[in-house]
């Protein structure tokens, strides 16, 4: 290649950088009018919406740009636009060392917030998964992300969702926290590296919440926490979900000596349910005296899958 041809093409890049430059003012500029509109100073998270930006810009994407770093690049675009709308930070759960969760993952849970919440976006590690729910409570951060919750654990932390926050004392009438999004939303989950480094490592399954309602984006999650008075098998839990229509599981269950007539079971359910939904009042049925409660604890975006995000085939 000539020095001529060489220049030509650098010259052509130059050229796209500032239209791709000027694009992203502009874009910033849209987002504040955004804000305009809303008329107030509260950030509103919009966790379905921007996952079906990011579906559509797979959909789309022709050539040979990697599609997780495009990913990539959009989540920053999406989290500077979350910044500019009003105050934003996020609290992780980050187990101390000699917890029983605390290994060479540690940092897995934060390098997942990391990716999906942008570079600069301000983070606070907290050392327990009921800290993290605490915070959020008491706005000390936006949003707070925690892990996917395992099929058996001593003291899970969705327990205190689905029972309205009453064992984390009164909230004076706040909004309880609900879980609004999964993540990673485009990548495989992983470990962390082994020097526990916050940027190094691949992220951690986790979820988000936030004091708002689960936001639908078109392919979404649910899960309810059922409250019953009596233990009863996942297999008739997972029977009654499948007689009403539904595709779902128990993925999670708790009980405590302490509090006898509370069996809290976690279910996963495809699609997005309110509380609102006749779904909830016909799964309530087939327990009959042994139902208490059940409650929506929001729900996720399903994260776009490896398949998706392979090279282009040209």
């Amino acid at each position: 290649m000539s020095d001529n041809q060489l220049k030509s093409l650098r010259d052509e890049l130059d050229i796209i950088d500032v239209e791709i430059q000027s694009l992203l003012t502009r874009r910033a500029e849209v987002s504040l009018e955004v804000r305009k509109v809303k008329q107030d100073d509260e950030v509103k998270l919009k966790p379905g919406r921007e996952a079906q930006i990011l579906r559509a810009l797979i959909e789309r994407h022709k050539g040979h740009f990697p599609k997780p770093e495009l990913i990539r690049i959009w989540r920053e675009i999406l989290s500077a636009s979350l910044q500019a709308q009003g105050a934003f930070s996020v609290g992780v759960y980050v187990p101390e060392n000699g917890s029983e969760d605390a290994d060479e993952n540690s940092w897995g849970y934060f390098a997942a917030a990391r990716g999906h919440y942008g570079t600069f976006t301000p983070m606070i590690g907290y050392p327990s998964q009921r800290r993290v729910i605490e915070a959020v409570i008491e706005d000390e951060c936006s949003i707070g992300v925690l892990p996917v919750p395992g099929r058996q654990e001593d003291d899970p932390w969705w327990r205190h969702l689905a029972i309205q926050g009453q064992m984390l004392g009164n909230t004076g009438g706040s909004i309880p926290p609900r879980i609004i999004s999964r993540l990673p939303f485009a990548a495989p989950g992983g470990t962390a590296n082994k020097t526990g480094s916050r940027s190094g490592g691949q992220a951690l399954n986790s979820l988000v919440i936030a004091k708002s309602d689960m936001d639908p984006s078109g392919l979404d999650c649910t899960y309810i926490g059922l409250d019953l008075s009596e233990g009863v098998p996942n297999t008739r839990i997972d029977a009654r979900i499948a007689e009403i229509g539904l595709t779902g599981s128990v993925t999670a269950q708790w009980h405590d000596d302490q509090m006898p007539e509370r069996w809290l079971s976690l279910l996963r359910i495809d699609g997005y349910f309110t509380p609102e939904d006749a779904s909830l009042l016909r799964l309530s049925e087939g327990f009959g005296e042994y139902f208490n409660q059940a409650t929506v604890l929001g729900g996720y975006a399903v994260p776009i899958s490896t398949e998706a995000l392979a090279p282009s085939k040209t």
